[in-house]
């Protein structure tokens, strides 16, 4: 069987509507991760605070536990919910865990991840030492500029026999401070993207120069030109991007140029 891509969750970290914002655009969401679905296994990629609840909805039957676990950074929504494989929880027994090494060291100083490692219930294992392999499928990481306050951030790269399928890049501060870009998702069949902030202005009393993302509309007049023959699905929505009104104008544009919008339990077939 050729993989299955599951989009566990596809918003921002604290999910849509946030807590104590009951005022969100669009459908709930839960916290941005990816499962990736092989004959036998299952890698999760991103493990937010949503977690329990999102596998019991989206895998029931598929498996228990996940195979292995691939952090892309250390923000909330994307490690959080490591704490369901503690002694209080799943109680995992050396559960692969994937990486920045920057991240490791980050979980192995500080309670409660440190515990996770130190009693086995995870292993780590860096990105910077190669790519998690099984069978046919190969993930490898891929530097992206983005907040570096506990760590590196990483975009995953899913390839069949070698050749790129999937790539997972749910947080990036800047298209211009990563140069690869173009290239990168140009090389992939489907793509789920950075798509947190649909305006500048959205949020009225946070400025996104202190927690910068891609805008959509630049997002999709960069990689427009790229959608023909692929798939780019835009994740990771922050609860007032306009994006998720599936009868905004910017949710038009971005369809009428070729762009998919992620929604919690979307499937994608190789």
């Amino acid at each position: 069987m050729d993989p299955l891509l599951i989009v566990l969750g596809s918003g921002q970290d604290g999910g849509s509507p946030q807590f104590g914002t009951p005022g969100a655009v669009g459908e709930p969401r839960t916290a941005s991760s990816v499962a990736v679905v092989l004959d036998d296994a299952v890698l999760l990629l991103d493990v937010g605070p949503d977690v329990r609840h999102q596998w019991m909805r989206w895998m029931g039957g598929r498996a228990d536990l996940p195979t292995a676990v691939l952090v892309t950074h250390a923000h909330m929504g994307h490690y959080a919910g490591l704490l369901q494989f503690g002694r209080e929880a799943a109680a995992t027994d050396h559960l692969p865990l994937w990486a920045p090494r920057s991240v490791l060291d980050f979980l192995a100083s500080n309670e409660p991840w440190g515990t996770l490692l130190t009693e086995g219930f995870l292993v780590p294992h860096a990105v910077e030492d190669g790519p998690l392999t099984h069978g046919r499928v190969a993930v490898h990481a891929l530097p992206v500029p983005h907040r570096a306050e506990f760590g590196d951030t990483v975009a995953y790269s899913i390839r069949i026999d070698g050749d790129p399928w999937a790539l997972y890049l749910p947080d990036i501060d800047s298209w211009d401070r990563w140069a690869d870009a173009d290239t990168v998702l140009g090389a992939h069949d489907v793509a789920l993207i950075d798509a947190t902030f649909g305006a500048t202005d959205e949020l009225p009393n946070r400025s996104l120069e202190v927690i910068p993302h891609p805008i959509v509309t630049d997002t999709i007049d960069r990689f427009a030109h790229l959608t023909e023959g692929r798939r780019i699905v835009l994740t990771h929505l922050n609860h007032s991007n306009r994006l998720a009104d599936p009868d905004s104008d910017l949710r038009v544009a971005a369809e009428r140029a070729g762009f998919e919008v992620a929604s919690d339990g979307m499937e994608i077939r190789r």
